[in-house]
């Protein structure tokens, strides 16, 4: 791959102060660039990114037991990481292009989708030319479930893209048109970018000790890679832009879904939440030992209906729901298990 960094190399780098300690720091995102063949796709980009950061130990997102542990990020994100090199190596080794293909890892997507957005800022290939990107983030535990791609909502031809992409792969898609506030599709969103997030499963490893490599799912990678594979080349590859659907931008129809907002949540109650689930009310799908709706007897299978007595309609809802509670408050939940809802009273844990 080409350099497509500063000066150059593959590097882009920016100062922050966004740090443990607050002093300034150097941070760089790593770009390397496959060169389309099409003189008329000329300036066009399609970006395939994933973030190479974690958590260190435990900064900014430590759990209360776990501050100063060795964080590992085998799933978040080593496992996109491992996806994109490997894209990378497969589609440089192979017939090129006609659009230019970006590579991009990005850093401090953990303390605030830092590397992204210094990116879409500070562009080396112009935004309004850049077809759409795929983000791959946590997509080590497959284990024959479905592959989620977040986002889908934001341009109309995404759903068939990887609809497509599950019929060739045998790999089956859950598409969730939702943008979330989950990694770094969401800086690229924010400028009127199409842009997914690839993702297998959420787990109660999820910023804890745990996320260790013996837990990723080897054969899983593969058929994620060879699922990517069909998105990338096909965005690679189609004469047409794609038909954007986010609200405020070019094309976007009345009523579309608005980008997602900035800022993140301080607290956590413990449940990973089923993001195909539509609603009303957001389906737990794993419980964090010990966390407070594990002490409250919530349970894999609960459908969260309300919080602090307000209706929960759907993920989006009650993670800005989320937002205006602080660590240490008490809410009560309500939730239905089968046909029964019941309430408990828990602590807000820091998230």
């Amino acid at each position: 791959l080409e350099p497509g960094g500063d000066g150059g190399s593959y590097f882009q780098s920016f100062t922050s102060t966004n740090t443990p300690d607050k002093k300034a720091l150097t941070l760089r995102n790593v770009i390397g660039v496959l060169r389309g063949t099409n003189s008329e796709r000329a300036g066009q980009s399609a970006l395939l990114t994933a973030h190479y950061d974690h958590l260190g130990r435990g900064w900014p997102d430590a759990r209360a037991n776990a501050a100063g542990q060795v964080h590992p990020g085998a799933d978040d994100n080593a496992s996109g990481v491992a996806v994109m090199l490997e894209l990378a190596r497969a589609l440089a080794a192979g017939e090129r292009p006609q659009r230019t293909i970006v590579f991009i890892a990005f850093t401090g997507e953990e303390s605030g989708l830092q590397g992204s957005r210094h990116y879409v800022a500070n562009p080396p290939f112009a935004l309004d030319k850049t077809i759409g990107v795929i983000n791959l983030d946590t997509v080590g535990r497959l284990f024959g479930k479905r592959v989620s791609v977040l986002a889908t909502g934001t341009a109309t031809e995404w759903q068939h893209i990887f609809r497509g992409a599950g019929f060739v792969t045998g790999v089956e898609p859950r598409m969730i048109a939702e943008a979330l506030e989950s990694s770094d599709q969401v800086s690229f969103i924010e400028k009127g970018v199409p842009a997914v997030q690839i993702f297998t499963e959420p787990h109660a490893d999820y910023h804890r000790p745990g996320d260790t490599a013996d837990k990723i799912d080897g054969p899983g990678l593969v058929k994620v890679a060879a699922f990517v594979r069909e998105g990338i080349q096909y965005l690679g590859d189609r004469a047409e832009p794609l038909t954007v659907t986010i609200a405020g931008h070019a094309s976007a129809p009345a009523g579309a879904a608005p980008p997602a907002a900035a800022g993140g949540r301080r607290v956590t109650i413990g449940t990973m939440p089923d993001f195909a689930y539509p609603g009303p009310g957001v389906k737990v799908t794993a419980v964090t030992p010990g966390s407070p709706a594990d002490k409250a007897g919530l349970k894999e299978g609960d459908v969260l209906v309300k919080l602090n007595g307000e209706p929960i309609a759907d993920l989006k809802s009650y993670s800005a729901m989320l937002r205006t509670l602080a660590p240490g408050q008490t809410a009560k939940v309500g939730y239905r298990r089968g046909d029964i809802e019941q309430e408990v009273s828990l602590t807000l844990a820091e998230r």
